[in-house]
């Protein structure tokens, strides 16, 4: 082991397994939403799971563990179950991560799990470090995408880079939810690509409504052509791009399904660029999978992604899809299931090109409409639950 593991009793071979999981905080987000049917799937496989999370911001959403069948537990009683930590939070603040540390180092040593499992930047770099000094037994960290590029200065790039490299060093298990993260992540020197196993996130299967009730309950004409973006108004979402798009064309209609800090300018965007009453923004929607029948395609114009859960909802909504070809969309669309990649220097006309060949070419729409329809089988929560569930008890094992 990597770790000195804690002190234990000679090991029981029926008793169930232990993961502690830490996530930076529960929004409305694929790693929240992974994490809640991870702790639902891995219970058929003998797996306790203590899932840790710290409080959203201000401008998030929340995804509320509890409200999706994981029990609310407090840190005097611990138990399988959701425990939030409000000093676990994005961002950078001293004396807060001092003492979310602490409080994880604590609860390790406490919970005594076979498993710590991270997830995100900043819980796997608190987490694992509180777990490192406490001498948890195995320690497994998930990439669902990463922040190396794109999101900060260089320096502050550089440091990152570092700190993951020598928290990767330390880690018995290096998960990432695509071959192109994998292959990001080894390219930036964080660990050999060999050491990453590629894992696909878990998309837990949702009642679909009709075409038509999910057409009615947003208020959608029949007819009309409509496609849609869902996701964070974050800047990596690259959502003004499909603002551009729907405004180029003048009988094309469009929602943005989400919230973030970009609301206010997409807004003055879409008056900018033409897009008028054609473009909606409908906030976070709690059931946008569920609604995706409603519309003719999906449309994922990121600068990158760790891997689009959208994109799986959408192939088994039988939507097609549209995106950059970028890391992340790449394995969705052309590795796990169908869609049509346009490069990045095509821009919005690339997407909206995209979009009217959909809209022209039926035979082609089913055609990747059919190419992607066992696409979510490979994503089934219990699949992926068994596939770190074997992981975990090899690395248990020694082996």
């Amino acid at each position: 082991m990597i770790a000195s593991p804690m002190p234990s009793a000679p090991e029981d071979p029926d008793r169930p397994l232990r993961v502690l999981r830490v996530l930076t905080r529960p929004n409305l987000g694929g790693p929240t939403r992974q994490a809640i049917a991870l702790w639902h799937a891995h219970a058929a496989h003998r797996i306790e799971t203590l899932l840790v999370t710290g409080a959203v911001g201000p401008e998030e959403v929340v995804l509320s563990p509890a409200a999706h069948g994981v029990p609310q537990v407090e840190a005097a009683a611990l138990a399988p179950g959701w425990l939030q930590l409000p000093t676990l939070r994005r961002g950078v603040d001293p004396l807060a991560d001092l003492r979310a540390r602490r409080q994880l180092r604590s609860l390790v040593t406490r919970w005594r799990p076979d498993v710590v499992h991270t997830h995100t930047s900043k819980a796997g770099a608190l987490g694992r470090r509180a777990a490192l000094a406490a001498g948890a037994a195995v320690l497994a960290h998930t990439f669902h995408g990463h922040v190396l590029d794109d999101y900060f200065g260089a320096l502050p790039s550089m440091l990152l880079r570092r700190l993951e490299r020598r928290l990767a060093r330390r880690t018995d298990l290096l998960f990432s939810v695509s071959g192109s993260c994998a292959d990001e992540l080894a390219a930036h020197g964080v660990a050999p690509r060999a050491r990453f196993c590629v894992v696909p996130p878990a998309v837990p299967a949702v009642p679909w409504f009709s075409r038509e009730h999910a057409r009615a309950q947003l208020g959608l004409p029949s007819e009309a052509w409509v496609v849609a973006a869902i996701g964070r108004l974050v800047p990596i979402k690259r959502l003004d791009d499909f603002v551009d798009a729907v405004a180029m064309e003048s009988g094309l209609r469009g929602d943005v399904l989400g919230d973030g800090p970009l609301r206010a300018a997409l807004a003055a965007g879409a008056v900018r660029s033409g897009a008028g009453e054609r473009l909606r923004l409908r906030g976070a929607e709690p059931d946008a999978a569920s609604l995706l029948p409603a519309y003719d395609a999906l449309v994922l114009p990121s600068v990158r992604e760790g891997f689009p859960l959208v994109a799986v909802e959408a192939f088994a909504a039988g939507v097609p899809v549209v995106g950059y070809d970028v890391p992340g969309v790449r394995d969705a669309l052309g590795d796990l299931g169908r869609g049509l990649l346009v490069p990045v220097a095509d821009g919005p006309a690339g997407l909206l090109a995209a979009l009217r060949r959909l809209q022209d070419e039926p035979t082609l729409r089913a055609s990747l409409v059919e190419a992607s329809a066992a696409a979510p089988e490979r994503c089934r929560p219990d699949a992926v639950a068994a596939a770190l569930a074997s992981a975990y008890r090899r690395a248990r094992a020694g082996g």
